[in-house]
């Protein structure tokens, strides 16, 4: 039997917040993956085409906007949500170059998430 649950990516390099965001998408019975930087995250994009993918912006190696841009050249229809602690990053939020499908700034609640969430998958 093929597995129906909705893939979700989260990318963040707190691993506390990527656990608590993956087990929580677990528990609202998705499939959740987590990747510690965007260079991971974009092998698993490559490899396992999640459904939907949620983004810090600030990290090592490869910040969100270079991920959000790398996966729209690959699949402009997957949707990339960002999450940062970081709120002078909303501004960047609808430049054209870097238009996520949505946004969500740190702290914010787990209902919160669940609704945009649900809003893509």
């Amino acid at each position: 039997m093929e597995n129906s649950k909705k893939r979700v990516l989260v990318v963040d390099d707190d691993e506390v917040i990527r656990d608590l965001l993956i087990n929580f998408l677990k528990f609202s019975g998705y499939e959740g993956i987590g990747a510690a930087n965007g260079q991971k995250a974009m092998e698993i994009v490559l490899s396992e085409t999640p459904d939907l993918v949620i983004s810090d912006i600030h990290m090592p190696l490869m910040n969100g906007f270079q991920l959000l841009r790398a996966i729209k050249q690959i699949n402009s229809d997957l949707p990339v949500v960002f999450i940062t602690g970081f709120a002078h990053f909303r501004r960047f939020f609808s430049d054209n170059t870097a238009r996520a499908d949505g946004f969500l700034e740190k702290p914010f609640s787990l209902e919160a998430l669940d609704t945009l969430v649900k809003k893509f998958v």
